[in-house]
């Protein structure tokens, strides 16, 4: 008697799973869908510089290597200040400095030779003065940088600019999947999935220095830089169901 009833509850307990999993079928989306990629791009000129200057200087002993700097420095800041305009976001720091000891093998004695210390200050200098960056290189080469390490450009709020381009991606994509579903004799009946993004691509910056930037300063004229334009892109990634026929 008990192995019959294990029998029938074994039985009942298949028929439960069967069932259950015969649900989950039925319940799952089993339409078609088409994926497609829709982008959108734009230029648009930057209204915010990014300039990274740097003192180097090696000297034969640490005060003098750091004395020398500092001096330097203390001079391109108060240079650099007297052009910047706080109130519309411009600031200047120190963000970086390194001290190291150098050394150069000597091929005859087969041995590194101390050559001293080298220091390096490096200045971030922010501005919204796009048309006067060549301006601001020109004041810190006349107060003793001997480096530009990078000058780079950007958009200070993409928002606006995102929203059109991905709007604009949107339609493409819509657009896209409308094509192929008419080519296959069907039709867009939903989206099953999307994703999207907006971002930007740095320009390079155009600019003299060393030689053609002293060069510049001597005839009394404003090294120049270009500060190109910025492309953004819109990107929209989308799944869309069609009509099963």
């Amino acid at each position: 008697m008990k192995i019959m009833q294990c029998i029938f509850l074994f039985f009942i307990g298949t028929m439960l799973t069967g069932t259950a999993v015969a649900a989950d079928t039925q319940g799952e989306d089993r339409r078609g869908t088409v994926s497609v990629t829709g982008a959108a791009t734009d230029n648009y000129p930057p209204d915010t510089a990014v300039l990274v200057l740097a003192i180097e200087n090696t000297s034969a002993t640490v005060s003098q290597a750091t004395h020398k700097n500092n001096v330097i420095s203390e001079r391109v800041i108060s240079g650099i200040k007297k052009l910047l305009k706080p109130d519309a976001g411009d600031e200047i720091k120190t963000s970086s400095y390194s001290l190291e000891p150098v050394h150069e093998y000597d091929q005859v004695t087969r041995k590194n030779k101390f050559l001293g210390y080298r220091a390096v200050n490096q200045i971030t200098v922010r501005t919204k003065q796009i048309s006067n960056v060549g301006g601001f290189i020109d004041s810190a080469v006349e107060q003793g940088i001997n480096r530009v390490d990078n000058i780079s450009f950007s958009l200070s709020d993409t928002k606006g600019s995102c929203k059109s381009l991905l709007q604009r991606a949107t339609e493409q994509a819509r657009s896209d999947a409308d094509v192929v579903a008419q080519s296959l004799g069907t039709r867009i009946a939903g989206v099953k999935d999307i994703s999207a993004s907006c971002g930007g691509e740095t320009p390079r910056p155009l600019y003299r220095f060393g030689m053609a930037a002293q060069e510049a300063l001597d005839a009394g004229s404003q090294t120049p830089v270009e500060a190109g334009t910025l492309m953004l892109q819109g990107t929209v990634r989308a799944v869309f169901y069609i009509d099963a026929q």
